[in-house]
């Protein structure tokens, strides 16, 4: 008898330390995956702000790049104008005048560009040897330079 008792009291002990850990850990676990759970809303609130900045600065820096360009065809139009009234007031003649305003109007188009043929599909590698005619010995034959007589 006195082993049954023991077995439950065992038992009961069990359980009663199974509870106690049990209400423990469940009042510990929201604290302990929150905190967890705020430092990682925390770099996801950081990591969106960082975004949004990095999308302004695209945007400023692709804002600029247009005031640019357009600042640059603008000084093109005024070089253009200025070659043009020079052509006009300092060419010595009338055919040298219309041969410059001709070439200012003339815009290279892309791509257009002379292509420069390569050289060295026109050329021969240097040879270590000279031409000889078919009938004549090569200067490695036992014949050559020899002479007959």
């Amino acid at each position: 008898m006195e082993t049954s008792e023991n077995l439950w009291i065992a038992v009961v002990i069990a359980l009663a330390v199974g509870f106690i850990v049990g209400v423990i850990v469940a009042r510990l676990a929201p604290r302990l995956s929150g905190g967890n759970s705020a430092s990682t809303q925390a770099q996801l609130e950081s990591l969106q702000l960082r975004f949004e900045e990095y999308q302004q600065e695209v945007a400023s820096h692709f804002n600029t790049t247009a005031s640019l360009v357009s600042r640059l065809n603008r000084n093109y139009q005024d070089i253009q104008e200025h070659l043009g009234q020079a052509a006009v007031e300092l060419a010595p003649d009338d055919m040298t005048r219309q041969r410059l305003l001709a070439a200012l109007d003339q815009e290279p188009e892309p791509g257009s560009r002379e292509r420069i043929e390569p050289v060295f599909d026109t050329l021969e590698p240097p040879r270590d040897y000279a031409d000889k005619p078919v009938e004549e010995p090569g200067t490695l034959s036992e014949e050559f330079g020899a002479r007959r007589g």
